[in-house]
């Protein structure tokens, strides 16, 4: 027969991890050398972190699980930051003609109104 000290034991408790979800980690860095080329760090993590469901670069860095590699966390995190840099070219080139048309019509103005 079984007692509830048993069934306890047997039993998840709240909070307590179930599954094998931890891995090793890296961190992936973007530097500028002096002559304005870039290079990529990687620092690893001493001990494994909880494996998380997506990885996102933030500025120039990254956080990535160590079974990626170097070459694709480096490659993820360059064409992220390109893919923003091409946005931001399409936003300002959106907003120069915005800015020209608003010129043109404020030239249109009487001069001393």
């Amino acid at each position: 027969m079984h007692t509830n000290e048993e069934n306890k034991k047997n039993k998840v408790q709240p909070g307590q991890q179930v599954a094998v979800n931890r891995t090793m980690h890296g961190n992936i860095h973007l530097y500028e050398n002096e002559q304005g080329e870039y290079y990529p760090v990687v620092e690893w993590d001493d001990a494994p972190k909880l494996v998380r469901g997506e990885y996102h670069p933030i500025g120039n860095r990254m956080h990535f699980p160590k079974v990626w590699g170097r070459k694709y966390a480096a490659t993820t995190l360059l064409n992220r930051i390109i893919e923003d840099k091409e946005k931001q070219i399409a936003d300002a080139q959106r907003e120069l003609v915005k800015l020209r048309k608003c010129l043109g019509e404020v030239g249109e103005w009487p001069e001393y109104d």
